[in-house]
Order: structure tokens, then C-alpha cells, then sequence
């Protein structure tokens, strides 16, 4: 549909550009009459909807509806990955936070100047090492918490019901997709 409607405009923008310096200018009726016809051909395009073919035809006496007791189980099982994500998390960035403590003390104790600045370079390192490992795991948990959560939902919670057997109109009882 896009390559009908763009050969169709640039159709439209050569009729429009003369040829040569000698062409006739084309008179305000004519380029009307070209703008309304191109106008309805899009119109009717766009009311016919192109050529989409779906790879996968729905029924069309069907509705989706999502089975809520599954949904119910995928967010429990999701939000207590997160919460676990969350407690790694916490307890890496503590045990960070307490080598960072007491390398740096152990390092301004250390009476060679050279040494200590090697010794809090090492420290400022590991602790930056430490806390990128932990904040890109927690990322990566609950990235894979919500991709098994909406893949779930997609592919187990989802309800192909027969209209005849529809719920009711309200869908109090259901999340239609």
C-alpha cells in the first residue's frame, strides 16, 4: 500500500514538472482535477486497507480472553524473581560496601605513600568493579523476570472462547487482549 501511495504522489510531482523550459504551465482547473482524483485514489486505498495479509488468521468468531488464574500465578512467580533480584542485589552491594570500608582504612593506614595510592586505586577499582557486576545482574534478572512474565502470559494465559460462548459484555471477569 505505501509503494502504491508514493507512486502515486510521484505521479503526481512529474505531471506537475515541466519537461522542458518550453512546456505548457498547466492551468489551475487541471492541477485541481489531478489533486482530486489522487485524493480519492488514496482515500479508497486507505478505506480498502492495502494488502495486509496476517501471518496468523484469527478465528472470527472468537474472542481472546486471558485466563486470570494463570495471570494470577505469572505475576506471583514474576514479582518474587524481582524481590530475589532485589535481595542479591542489596547483599552484593553490602558486601561491596564493607571490602570498600576496609580496604580504604587498611590502605590510609599504610605509612609509604606510594603504596598507599597503589592500595586506593586498587580499592576505588574493585569496589567499581563490584557494583557494575552487581547493578548489571539485577538488570539482567529482572529482565528475564518480565521476559518469562509476558511470554507466559502470551503463550499459557491466553483463551481462545467461541462467541456463542463469550463472557458477558462487562468483563468484570476477564482482561481482553
Amino acid at each position: 500500500m505505501k509503494k502504491q501511495i508514493i507512486g502515486m504522489f510521484a505521479l503526481a510531482v512529474l505531471l506537475v514538472i515541466p519537461t522542458s523550459s518550453h512546456a505548457a504551465t498547466f492551468d489551475l482547473q487541471t492541477l485541481t482535477q489531478q489533486l482530486q482524483t489522487l485524493t480519492g485514489q488514496f482515500e479508497s486505498l486507505k478505506m480498502r486497507g492495502g494488502d495486509r495479509a496476517s501471518s496468523t488468521p484469527r478465528v472470527k468468531n472468537a474472542s481472546t480472553t486471558v485466563d486470570r488464574t494463570c495471570m494470577a500465578t505469572a505475576v506471583v512467580a514474576r514479582e518474587n524473581t524481582v524481590a530475589s533480584a532485589w535481595t542479591a542485589f542489596n547483599t552484593k552491594m553490602t558486601d561491596a560496601l564493607a571490602a570498600r570500608k576496609s580496604g580504604l582504612v587498611d590502605a590510609w593506614n599504610m605509612t609509604d605513600a606510594k603504596d598507599r595510592k597503589q592500595a586506593l586505586m586498587s580499592v576505588w577499582k574493585t569496589s567499581r568493579t563490584a557494583t557494575k557486576s552487581a547493578h548489571e545482574q539485577l538488570k539482567t534478572s529482572r529482565k528475564a523476570a518480565w521476559e518469562t512474565f509476558k511470554s507466559t502470559a502470551k503463550t499459557s494465559c491466553k483463551v481462545e472462547v467461541p462467541k456463542e460462548e463469550g463472557l458477558e459484555k462487562s468483563a468484570k471477569d476477564s482482561i481482553s487482549l
